[in-house]
């Protein structure tokens, strides 16, 4: 079987990867615990492509299947997997939208608990306004024990002159659509039209990426929506 190409790997990250820090309290010596994570989730039937990605990165980390919402996830806590594994593919395959700043707060703090920093209350202090700026911020329980704490500023993701038409794959396969569209139409003599189309969304934030794809594709519009643009 034909390895996933790594550049793939990254579009697909970049349509539903995440990069989780996860901060839970040992109740009987009340003290923190950080826990990082690399995650995929994906329904049940693409568990096969999720064992090709573990296979990629070198097969660390798990795989768990939930029968209940029918959805597989691909989990790598390990901080020497992590660190070894996963930030190098990304520094060398870097991601493109938006999510790579997630990935370098993410990254930065790997670096804070790589040096058993996260051990002291500055450490942990340090991690906690990394985490209030990665992906939705500090959980309400955080913002309890963390009042002061002040987000650090995001990074900036600069969208690259050229993509690699295997993230434009990767980033396809998790975040496209194919659609057919009936629609009422006068012009048609059955009273209706079709459409096909293929439709890929995205925030607001990744507005000038969306229009990057357009001009490589030399197809498609942009349609604005709440929050949101589309590419149709």
């Amino acid at each position: 079987m034909k390895k996933l190409n790594p550049n793939w790997i990254t579009g697909f990250t970049d349509a539903e990867g995440c990069f989780y820090i996860n901060f839970y309290k040992n109740k009987n010596k009340n003290k923190w615990h950080i826990q990082p994570s690399f995650q995929i989730d994906l329904h049940a039937k693409d568990k096969n492509l999720l064992r090709e990605i573990q296979s990629i990165f070198e097969d660390k980390g798990t795989i768990f299947t939930s029968k209940i919402y029918y959805k597989v996830s691909y989990r790598v806590y390990g901080i020497l997997d992590i660190v070894k594994v996963i930030i190098p593919h990304f520094d060398k395959y870097p991601l493109i939208t938006k999510k790579q700043s997630d990935f370098l707060l993410f990254k930065s703090i790997i670096e804070i608990i790589s040096k058993g920093q996260h051990l002291t209350d500055s450490g942990l202090f340090k991690i906690a306004s990394l985490k209030a700026s990665l992906n939705k911020g500090l959980p309400e329980k955080l913002n309890k024990y963390f009042p002061t704490i002040i987000k650090v500023e995001r990074p900036k993701v600069n969208i690259p002159i050229n993509i690699n038409p295997h993230w434009i794959g990767g980033f396809y396969s998790g975040e496209g659509c194919f659609y057919v569209n009936i629609y009422k139409s006068k012009e048609h003599k059955i009273g209706y039209g079709i459409a096909l189309q293929i439709i890929l969304g995205q925030h607001n934030r990744d507005r000038l990426l969306l229009e990057k794809i357009v001009n490589i594709l030399e197809s498609g519009k942009i349609y604005e929506r709440k929050n949101s643009n589309t590419i149709v």
